[in-house]
């Protein structure tokens, strides 16, 4: 909106992981040069830092730098089991394994260890990038120790980075994990920026994007480090927001009152009353963002989500956004059927064969908005809706009317696969924003991935550098749905959630209790959820949902 008036070629303060935008601090230098280290030599690289503080972009700006004879494994989704972190494993580095559910720990080992010495043998090597790695349940890290096991008489096999959040490095220092921190050969913590480092990002930033590096005065830069502590994604944030007041105030350099009105609005001070700035600019940003909030799909802080989504951290189950509830059938009703999708669409039954020469994944020609719409349109056509790509209406908004609700998520191919439903995949390349591709379909070890009107078969090795892990699934509400469930709640989705339940568990049917959520119902709720993998916690979000349809093998489109 206002990169005309302050004469900028894109947008400076993106919190898109772009490389072009890496400004490297002496801090961020460090940590990068410690990635780098991991990329050649042998054990564990451990890398932390506060949320928001720049590492998922070294994470892409490392991509850049990737020697052509190395092979990298991502795993972004480290909410996994044993069996689940060695299936990504082999998925990341194209490694051929039965999908019985039989297998074994020790078979998918061996598997990885016949892959790796074939490759050792032909001169390349691995390592293995565990994002967020702090949600890492002790086995998982036990199992992760014991894959550097993995050698050769000269060398080990696959080389470790983790990266995550500082309680990483206490959950390192317990007893029980010893023996893994004895093998971290280098750690680095990402510190965030100084005061002197505040001013000279956002003097990068400006210059990236074609600005004047003077749009911020020096008393805007002192309350922008003031208020972001330093953290690039809050200044980044910040300093969005306050380039917007300045702008519809019509003038050419942001402030410190513009920052602190910005931070008030990012923080959510409800105690200071809006200003005239922020009610036009509210007025001016919401026209803008009904023509352009899909822009941007998935594309802010992990705290956040796309229109009509609620974020989620991999493996958790937040509730959805609190939607006005359809009107609601009589309370009286005892037995409520789920209503599944217009025409449900099978399972595709396409026959193609995987031919690596002719996968071709490159950003179609078009604008943005098109290319997401295209793919939204894809998925939606597997649940029987009728979304055409140039319908002006934003894809997460239209969901409801076909039942259906978007949640926002970031994860690995187990956790796509374990799914089993049509997703809309977020993709990178050198370009500053993302493009979409619709995943909907799965044959063997590949994917049928939609994308730019052509069905294509490709493994996740062939997405390995341009997706990131970011992406949206559809999934279709219960009756009379308005949001998530927790013990204490009333409801007439409540007697259909027990219906449901006490059909998986039939020795669980307790005393009728109406539309009331319960302490038995709570009880099954988590029993539910620790079945399943899921945060054991009661509520009943979107995760939950959607794994209970699943179990119940309720009308849905399948990948498979």
């Amino acid at each position: 909106m206002y990169q005309e008036h302050f004469g900028l070629s894109q947008e400076p303060f993106s919190i898109a992981p772009d490389p072009r935008f890496l400004f490297l601090s002496e801090s961020h230098n460090e940590a990068l040069a410690h990635l780098m280290y991991g990329f050649s030599h042998g054990g564990f690289v451990l890398i932390t830092g506060e949320v928001g503080t720049g590492k998922t972009t070294l994470l892409r700006n490392l991509l850049d730098r990737t020697p052509p004879e190395l092979d990298v494994a991502f795993i972004l989704n480290p909410r996994l089991t044993v069996r689940e972190l060695l299936e990504t494993l082999c998925d990341e580095l194209g490694v051929t394994y039965s999908t019985s559910d039989s297998l074994s720990v020790k078979q998918y080992i061996d598997a990885l260890n016949k892959h790796l010495l074939a490759t050792h043998q032909a001169g390349r090597s691995t390592v293995v990038i565990i994002d967020e790695a702090q949600n890492l349940s002790p086995a998982v890290l036990e199992q992760i120790r014991l894959l550097t096991n993995l050698e050769t008489n000269e060398k080990k096999l696959i080389r470790m980075i983790l990266l995550g959040q500082p309680e990483l490095g206490v959950m390192l220092a317990q007893n029980e994990l010893r023996q893994l921190a004895q093998r971290i050969t280098a750690r680095y913590h990402l510190k965030p920026l100084s005061r002197d480092d505040v001013q000279a990002y956002v003097v990068h930033r400006l210059a990236r994007a074609g600005g004047h590096p003077n749009i911020f005065s020096p008393s805007a830069i002192r309350a922008l480090y003031s208020q972001s502590k330093g953290t690039p994604r809050l200044i980044n944030v910040i300093a969005d927001r306050a380039m917007l007041g300045a702008y519809v105030e019509g003038r050419y350099q942001v402030n410190a009152t513009f920052i602190k009105r910005a931070a008030k609005e990012v923080f959510g001070d409800s105690a200071v009353p809006a200003k005239h700035w922020y009610a036009i600019a509210a007025g001016v940003a919401l026209i803008g963002a009904l023509g352009a909030a899909y822009l941007w799909l998935d594309n802010r802080p992990e705290q956040e989500a796309a229109p009509g989504t609620q974020a989620a951290a991999p493996g958790s189950d937040p509730g959805p956004p609190q939607l006005q509830a359809p009107a609601r059938e009589s309370e009286a009703t005892p037995q409520i059927e789920y209503p599944g999708p217009t025409q449900p669409a099978a399972a595709s039954q396409v026959q193609r064969a995987y031919d690596p020469a002719g996968i071709d994944i490159r950003r179609p020609t078009g604008g943005m908005s098109a290319i997401q719409r295209q793919a939204y349109a894809a998925v939606f056509a597997a649940w029987g809706a009728d979304y055409r790509s140039d319908d002006p209406q934003i894809p997460c908004d239209f969901a409801p009317r076909a039942g259906l609700q978007c949640l926002s998520r970031k994860g690995g191919w187990s956790e796509i696969a374990q799914l089993n439903s049509p997703v809309v995949l977020e993709l990178w390349d050198d370009s500053p924003a993302p493009y979409y591709a619709a995943l909907i379909g799965a044959q063997e070890a590949y994917y049928e991935l939609e994308l730019d009107g052509r069905v294509q078969l490709v493994s996740p090795r062939d997405l390995r550098d341009s997706w990131l892990g970011a992406y949206v699934i559809l999934w279709q509400t219960p009756p009379d749905y308005s949001g998530s469930l927790r013990e204490g709640d009333r409801h007439p989705t409540v007697n259909w959630l027990r219906d449901k339940l006490y059909q998986l568990y039939p020795g669980s049917a307790g005393p009728a209790q109406g539309d009331v959520f319960g302490s038995a119902l709570a009880d099954l709720v988590i029993r539910f959820q620790s079945d399943e993998g899921l945060i054991a916690d009661g509520v009943v979000g979107p995760a939950t949902w959607i794994r209970l349809s699943d179990r119940l093998d309720l009308p849905a489109p399948k990948l498979r």
